[in-house]
């Protein structure tokens, strides 16, 4: 698979460095979890298989070798030859065909994988770029695990787990600091619009709001953080820590974004507005549970589609 034109920030991801935070390495991996879950259970790959996590513009892809692709995430209008394509299913490719993104309607990151997976180099269990260490560059030239003569047909339906773009509602559960805001804080955060700020990255999202305001200053020592951490900055502002989150800080934590919404605020562009809305742990597992149920479902109905074919 040759790259024609590299595109903006696009990056090998998978789930993560997991194990090594205690000496100070942040996990990484995908911003949008969900949707390079689905994509990988599309292709019926490995649940970890890397994937190349892309912004628009979004790169030239040329293929040199038959394989099976998919796409999850953002829609980027992508054409195959100039053919439409649509996302959350298989296409074949062919040697010479070329991939291209056309343009964004909606989202801020495609998910693009092969059955089969990709050879990308590992390092400390995970193949995820690391943008502070630049590992692994980016090649021109990536070249294919493939190894599969047949895929199930998918262009003929659709698998879907899209977000719900039309809601603006980001859900989090409160932390102990949450308390230590005074009264009209807590009803502004709850209650107020927050604008995903320009200076926004795979770090943290910064939001522009009614500065929040804590009952007493506090001295904190640092302490663990992770992507979904709500924190407090001096200056009353808030930041939602993402995948790139560094592994400990001592602002003051406001709550944690649960997994669901963090993948959905990964796909909000600059200058989108976001509401918040507090639930409870019980609440949170619930939702962790109906989305795991989900997944089951799609695996299951693509396995039955499988042995149809």
């Amino acid at each position: 698979m040759k790259i024609l034109k590299k595109g903006v920030l696009s990056t090998f991801q998978d789930h993560g460095r997991f194990g090594f935070q205690t000496i100070g390495l942040n996990i990484g991996g995908v911003m949008d979890n969900l949707s390079f879950r689905l994509l990988n259970m599309i292709l019926g790959n490995h649940s970890n298989e890397a994937a190349l996590e892309i912004h628009f513009p979004g790169p030239h892809i040329e293929f040199e070798e038959f394989c099976f692709f998919a796409m999850t995430g953002a829609d980027f209008n992508p054409t195959l030859n100039q053919k439409l394509l649509t996302k959350n299913k298989i296409y074949k490719a062919k040697p010479g065909d070329q991939l291209v993104f056309k343009h964004k309607s909606i989202g801020e990151r495609l998910y693009f994988a092969v059955k089969g997976g990709l050879e990308i180099p590992d390092w400390l269990n995970s193949k995820s770029s690391n943008a502070q260490l630049n590992f692994p560059e980016f090649s021109q030239y990536i070249a294919l695990n493939n190894k599969v003569e047949i895929a199930i047909d998918c262009t003929k339906y659709g698998v879907s787990f899209d977000h719900d773009y039309t809601s603006k509602i980001i859900r989090f559960v409160p932390s102990f600091e949450f308390d230590k805001l005074d009264f009209d804080s807590k009803n502004n955060l709850l209650n107020s619009e927050f604008l995903i700020s320009k200076n926004s990255n795979r770090m943290g999202y910064r939001l522009s709001g009614v500065p929040m305001i804590l009952i007493e200053s506090m001295e904190m020592v640092s302490a663990s953080v992770t992507k979904g951490t709500i924190q407090l900055l001096p200056d009353g502002q808030l930041i939602v820590l993402m995948a790139d989150a560094q592994v400990s800080g001592g602002y003051p934590k406001l709550g944690f974004v649960i997994e669901n919404d963090v993948s959905k605020l990964s796909q909000f562009s600059p200058q989108s507005k976001i509401r918040f809305e507090m639930i409870s742990y019980e609440h949170a597992v619930q939702i962790m549970l109906q989305t795991e149920k989900s997944f089951r479902l799609i695996k299951k109905s693509i396995e039955l589609r499988e042995k149809e074919n």
